[in-house]
């Protein structure tokens, strides 16, 4: 939730400086179609251009959020960091004990694996193709995009 609530008021940010530099007054209509991407009877063409446009750059600061998170603030977005979580690398995972995988080789995150994370994972979402649903398929509840990017998410060790 608290990645949604972080991510919500970017996109309104930009939603609200777009209406700003277009000059565009009807702040209920402008909202309703595009933080909330509600579509109508009434919706034009370039309506949807615009939404499409928005949408787009939404996705690729939810992505840049995202690899700066997960590289460069210790593998984990805010919300990932309350509930103690964190993406890391694994080529091989071992299951050792209920609820215990053993993460091969379990190091930070590159720049480059964080982006290709984050690329299959919000394009995927864009294209109504839910990847997170494989964690349910796949081993030690991985991702496609995980496993494509080589990470797991797992539980951060609690410092004593």
């Amino acid at each position: 939730m608290v990645d949604f609530f972080i991510l919500f008021f970017i996109k309104a940010s930009i939603v609200l400086s777009i209406m700003h530099f277009s000059g565009i007054k009807d702040i209920s209509k402008f909202a309703m179609h595009y933080i909330i991407e509600e579509i109508d009877d009434e919706t034009s063409m370039e309506d949807l251009q615009k939404m499409m446009i928005v949408a787009l750059i939404y996705r690729l600061l939810v992505c840049i959020y995202e690899i700066i998170c997960i590289w460069g603030a210790g593998g984990a977005t805010p919300g990932k960091f309350l509930l103690g979580l964190r993406v890391v690398t694994c080529d091989t995972s071992v299951l050792i004990a209920p609820s215990r995988v053993l993460v091969i080789p379990s190091s930070n995150v590159s720049m480059t694996t964080s982006t290709i994370r984050a690329l299959i994972k919000n394009f995927s979402i864009a294209s109504f193709f839910p990847a997170f649903i494989t964690l349910l398929f796949f081993q030690h509840n991985r991702t496609a995009y995980d496993i494509v990017a080589g990470t797991i998410v797992v539980k951060r060790r609690s410092v004593r």
